[in-house]
């Protein structure tokens, strides 16, 4: 069976690896498989992406069934829109935060979640059988470009108006978050300073993916402000990233830590991600929820099956009480709503936090199987407690200090998570991680 799917969705670069034929091929596939119905389609500020969903629109309705324009929208409020509107499929036509030669098609079912992999599976099975799925019959495009101010007046609703003023830096990474994210503030009460909010699909100011290295800018800029906080999102605006008053990039495990306390519950199933800092964990025990572990990109999964209350991962949070989606705006909003009713909550976080957690990313991919025994016998002088296979290959220490290996689901790279309470311990289980994967790399013998 052919593998489409990767972490999220089908991505690629443009003409290259990812071409309008095969997103055709994807897209009349799914609406074969799915059955005559409603199909959403939405996009994001790339060239490319109003093409494909162009050509998803195309081959949508030549298997007879309706295709729902949403128009140019940030990829939650496609999902939002994809289970108002009662779509068996929605395409978020987007490469989130890929690079600007990227593509990509995200896909989601009728209640707004990811597909399942066994729909994934289902998908890929019937795109290797060689025959014509199109039928004689003709859908309709239907135009809703209305779902996208729907979306944003709906998280409006879910929050009462700000108890305290804040003065809000949000970078938007000139995707179509800003379209959102600043306007819902805006309305909860906040006084909003956007940045990067025009949507470009050349990136002008930054690279998509809110990394250290590319909010640099970002960061140099928010003291100079006045602001309170700031936001930065990716570029279809499901990851957000927080920055403190002063431009110190506050780490993701605060961001998920605010955002468990602004759903106010006390009880239920939290999914973390493999790579999510203890500090959530200790958090989320502390709060008196019940904590289970899931892949990355692939909480919702699990939160779905466990009837979860909260997922999150590093720079993506999913409420389920809003939806069953990983959505950026809507922790904004979250977030915003427990610092101003509680001014000092980020600071003492900040204070407080025990934990150093670093990722790094290289530019080769490699079988992360290969690295078990070599990075076992590397890390036993830290005293291994638990070996894991969830997602990748994480070894857990006895002081609490992990080292997790994963091939990205979306490039041709791997990802190394650790985390640690001493910065000198963490720096040298980093360097000997790096070691790991250059020593696969450059000596072949071991990949065969």
């Amino acid at each position: 069976m052919v593998k489409i799917f990767g972490t999220a969705g089908v991505r690629g670069v443009f003409n290259k690896t990812q071409t309008p034929s095969q997103v055709y091929k994807l897209a009349e596939t799914i609406a074969f498989v799915f059955g005559r119905g409603k199909y959403g389609v939405g996009w994001d500020g790339r060239k490319s992406s109003a093409l494909l969903a162009r050509t998803i629109l195309s081959a949508v309705c030549s298997n007879a069934s309706d295709a729902v324009a949403f128009g140019l929208l940030p990829t939650p409020a496609l999902a939002y829109g994809t289970r108002e509107n009662r779509c068996k499929v929605g395409f978020s036509v987007t490469a989130s935060h890929n690079p600007p030669e990227f593509s990509g098609v995200k896909v989601f079912g009728e209640n707004g979640m990811e597909l399942s992999e066994s729909d994934e599976q289902r998908i890929e099975r019937a795109f290797v059988v060689e025959s014509h799925k199109s039928s004689g019959n003709f859908g309709q495009i239907l135009w809703n470009e209305e779902n996208l101010y729907e979306y944003r007046d709906a998280i409006v609703r879910r929050y009462q108006p700000a108890k305290t003023r804040l003065r809000i830096a949000v970078d938007c990474a000139s995707g179509p978050g800003g379209l959102v994210t600043p306007y819902v503030l805006n309305a909860l009460g906040h006084h909003l300073v956007p940045v990067n909010a025009q949507v470009s699909w050349r990136f002008p100011a930054r690279l998509p993916e809110p990394t250290p290295d590319n909010l640099v800018d970002f960061l140099q800029i928010v003291p100079s402000l006045g602001v309170d906080l700031g936001f930065a999102h990716d570029g279809d605006a499901d990851r957000l990233v927080m920055v403190d008053s002063m431009g110190r990039l506050v780490p993701d495990s605060l961001c998920s830590i605010l955002a468990l306390r602004g759903i106010r519950r006390s009880s239920g199933t939290v999914v973390l991600s493999e790579n999510t800092s203890a500090s959530v964990d200790e958090e989320a025990r502390n709060l008196g929820f019940r904590v289970v572990r899931a892949r990355v990109g692939k909480t919702f999964a699990l939160l779905e099956k466990e009837n979860g209350v909260f997922a999150t991962e590093p720079s993506k949070i999913t409420d389920p009480a809003w939806g069953l989606w990983e959505d950026g705006m809507n922790a904004a909003a979250m977030i915003a709503d427990v610092v101003s009713r509680d001014r000092t909550a980020l600071e003492r976080l900040i204070s407080d936090n025990r934990w150093y957690f670093k990722q790094v990313n290289l530019g080769v991919g490699v079988d992360v199987r290969l690295l078990e025994p070599r990075a076992r016998e590397v890390f036993k002088r830290y005293r291994i407690e638990d070996e894991r296979v969830v997602d990748g290959y994480k070894l857990v220490f006895a002081s609490g200090s992990w080292i997790m290996f994963r091939s990205s689901g979306t490039e041709s790279k791997s990802r190394i998570y650790c985390e640690s309470k001493d910065p000198e311990e963490l720096q040298a289980m980093i360097q000997e991680g790096i070691r790991c994967i250059e020593a696969l790399v450059y000596n072949p013998l071991r990949q065969n």
